[in-house]
């Protein structure tokens, strides 16, 4: 590789394009050149201006990341696509450029690996998390999508010492906390370990230092333990007519390093750092070599695993056991096919590999690979998740999930993260199930849905129609997709709440107008006033307390529906008759008393209140809390037991005083909350000192619930610190100043 850029700066493109593809040619053979060479001078002339922090040629990054994937054996689309993996970010390239110069499937690889832009999101966290959403939506489409992202984030960890520390540890981090379990999820060892190795080295420099060190210093040990233990098995497979191939390595550096710090020991008491893989022809083969393993050597009981029974989620399968050596010491031992290898340390790339004169892979991988149904789950979990930061936590906790396995009641295995319950694998069943679920029988006996699994447990969920999701159920799961369907189902339940309750208040409402023409007919009109798509998003904001009733009701009132006279005749008649009017207060159940509201406390509709005999002048109200009920506390008779009617026709003056930070166009913030609620404004009063205001509104209400939606959202207005009701003045509608007079 190195040949190859060192003549970058100084080649011509034919020459340079050249020995690239000689290059990808020697380790990848049978690739389309023609493709690949274009797809070189192409991302050669977009990046020619730019250079990486390392003041090199920026042109350099993609070329390597091409190399990484040529290496892999993969196909000629990906190549050209690494090579072109950052011409939509970095460039004035478009899509549409990509598609007209290499067609479809390049176009959508590089738009997939290609992050989203900073100008479109609020926070890096946000841009980040959504990145990660986009990568996977693209990975659903091409899995290649992943496989080149790999490529590109090895090559720049290779070559981040040039950053700043603060970059290189962000970098670092991420590839630790996304892109290696995320590698492992697919099943791409090769991949993960130098992913793992690689951040470890930029994120612990010393410590990275130290085991190398020890790692190189223990060689000599190594190789004695691997000899001791590979002649006599070598020998023993031989005379069985097993054809074996076996070979020692150390850990990986990073994996020392997490079992040192796990255990609390340091590296010379982590015995079981070397690990000895026995490849064979067949899965025969794979139980025939274990059993003679285990008859030379004593095994440690609770180190086998039999992968190949029970793969893993990403499809990893293979035999692990750890054995004591004849000099005392711990050696793990994997066992395993040629095809299990190849999956172990390519994973999904697998599916891309070139064999020489093979038709190129198609598009999509075998539809039983766990790691695509692992890659499908995800899809469809985080369609439910609109906040970013909770689809980057969940994204999160479902790469690092260890395992269980758990059988269906027809034997059938599935895989669930350890700590997993009832519930979730109700919701991993079907969601129906998990919506309805009640418990479980597990092994035979009646379990609750809170009832963590063990692995090798028999679960047959129990389910009632009847049974719905409530927010308690959410602490009783621990995988995205349960908590994902709970939320959505609760979202649903509570917006069609919002929308039985928003249609009944538009209803009453409309009613009181007594129109001669049915609400239906002005729905079109009235939905594209109010800039709602459907009649029932009208309700669900109503409903919430997001649109008031009297902004609905005021666009009939602007443009005078037609009233029922007749029956408006009639009921004002009725009223003329018999004396009443419009009083809002019940009196012992009765509304034809003459009442009157007390102007030192002024209460409204839905303040507590209690009424008091005067001379003369009827039933004074006043609210509970008044300063003045205390004079009549004794005097029994003259209380008098008094509540709001229903349907009230009384509007209201309430005065507002609001406390804050002067700063320009605060009065009209505050202003847009009294339209938005349907209160008029009566008075105003502005003072300002220095940084500080004072404002003061006289607003016309009509009830204590409209009043203390008005006094929240103003509330929630940047720099305002108070809002408070102060004396309020009152009089019947009929009796509102005109023009705004006091």
């Amino acid at each position: 590789m190195e040949s190859i850029l060192n003549t970058l700066p100084a080649s011509t493109p034919e020459v340079a394009v050249k020995q690239f593809l000689d290059k990808i040619l020697e380790v990848n053979p049978g690739v389309d050149a023609e493709l690949i060479g274009r797809a070189y001078l192409f991302a050669s002339e977009a990046h020619k201006d730019q250079r990486r922090k390392s003041g090199e040629l920026y042109f350099i990054h993609p070329v390597c990341t091409a190399v990484i994937l040529a290496e892999q054996k993969l196909d000629s689309v990906t190549i050209a696509a690494g090579l072109l993996h950052d011409v939509l970010e970095d460039t004035s390239t478009t899509k549409d450029d990509l598609v007209r110069h290499f067609g479809e499937d390049v176009a959508l690889l590089v738009d997939g690996v290609t992050k989203i832009k900073a100008l479109q999101m609020k926070t890096r966290e946000d841009r980040q998390a959504e990145t990660y959403r986009k990568m996977l939506l693209s990975m659903a489409k091409d899995l290649r999508v992943i496989i080149i992202k790999f490529a590109d984030r090895v090559h720049n960890l290779r070559t981040l010492k040039y950053l700043d520390p603060e970059k290189i540890k962000q970098i670092a981090t991420e590839t630790l906390d996304i892109y290696s379990p995320l590698a492992l999820r697919l099943g791409m060892g090769k991949i993960k370990w130098e992913l793992d190795d690689l951040a470890f080295k930029h994120l612990y420099p010393e410590a990275y230092k130290d085991i190398v060190s020890k790692v190189v210093a223990s060689r000599v040990d190594r190789e004695s333990v691997i000899d001791a233990f590979a002649g006599p098995l070598r020998s023993r497979l031989e005379h069985e007519g097993i054809n074996a191939t076996i070979a020692g390595r150390p850990k990986h550096f990073y994996s020392i390093y997490n079992k040192m710090q796990k255990r609390g020991k340091p590296f010379e008491e982590i015995y079981d750092n070397l690990a000895i893989r026995i490849i064979v022809d067949t899965v025969k083969d794979c139980y025939c070599v274990l059993g003679i393993i285990h008859s030379m050597w004593m095994p440690v009981q609770e180190r086998f695993k039999d992968y190949i029974g029970a793969p893993k989620n990403n499809g990893y399968r293979s035999l692990h056991t750890t054995v004591v050596g004849t000099q005392g010491s711990i050696v793990e031992i994997q066992i395993r096919t040629w095809e299990m290898n190849k999956t172990a340390e390519e994973g999904i790339a697998a599916h891309w590999l070139y064999k020489e004169g093979a038709a190129p892979p198609s598009k999509e991988a075998n539809t039983d690979d766990k790691a695509i149904a692992w890659l499908k789950n995800v899809i469809e979990w985080q369609e439910n998740l609109t906040d970013s930061a909770e689809f980057y936590e969940f994204f999160k906790v479902d790469l690092f999930d260890a395992e269980i396995f758990v059988f269906t009641p027809k034997g059938n295995l599935i895989s669930m993260p350890k700590g997993a319950t009832v519930l979730d694998f109700a919701f991993a069943v079907h969601t129906d199930i998990g919506i309805h679920c009640i418990g479980a029988k597990i092994d035979g006996h009646v379990e609750p849905v809170n009832a963590e699994l063990k692995s090798g447990q028999t679960i047959e969920i129990l389910h009632l129609n009847s049974k719905t999701p409530s927010a308690d159920m959410m602490r009783y799961v621990k995988t995205p997709k349960a908590r994902s369907a709970i939320r959505h189902w609760l979202n649903n339940a509570e917006k069609q709440e919002s929308i039985d309750l928003g249609k009944k208040i538009i209803q009453r409402a409309y009613e009181k107008l007594h129109a001669n023409s049915d609400f239906s007919d002005h729905a079109s009109e009235l939905l594209q006033h109010l800039g709602l798509i459907n009649i029932e998003r009208l309700y669900e904001q109503v409903g919430r307390g997001e649109l008031t009733e009297s902004r609905v009701m005021n666009y009939f009132q602007d443009r005078k529906i037609k009233r029922n006279v007749p029956s408006m005749m009639m009921s004002q008649f009725m009223k003329n008759l018999t004396g009443q009017r419009p009083q809002g207060i019940l009196v012992g159940g009765r509304s034809n008393l003459m009442v009157r509201f007390a102007q030192c406390c002024n209460p409204i509709p839905g303040d507590r209140i209690i009424g008091f005999l005067t001379k003369g002048r009827g039933i004074s109200v006043h609210r509970t809390d008044c300063r003045h009920t205390g004079i009549f506390e004794d005097d029994r008779e003259r209380s008098m037991e008094v509540s709001w009617a229903d349907g009230e026709q009384k509007k209201y003056y309430v005065t507002l005083k609001i406390t804050g930070a002067d700063r320009s166009g605060l009065l009209t913030d505050v202003s847009a909350v009294f339209m938005n609620f349907g209160a008029s404004v009566a008075n105003g009063n502005i003072k300002g000192a220095g940084d500080r205001c004072d404002l003061a509104f006289q607003i016309e209400i009509r009830n204590l619930n409209q009043l203390k939606q008005i006094s929240r959202q103003i509330e929630k207005i940047k720099g305002i610190e108070k809002v408070e009701r102060v004396k309020d003045y009152i009089m019947d509608y009929h009796e509102f100043p005109r023009d705004g007079a006091a």
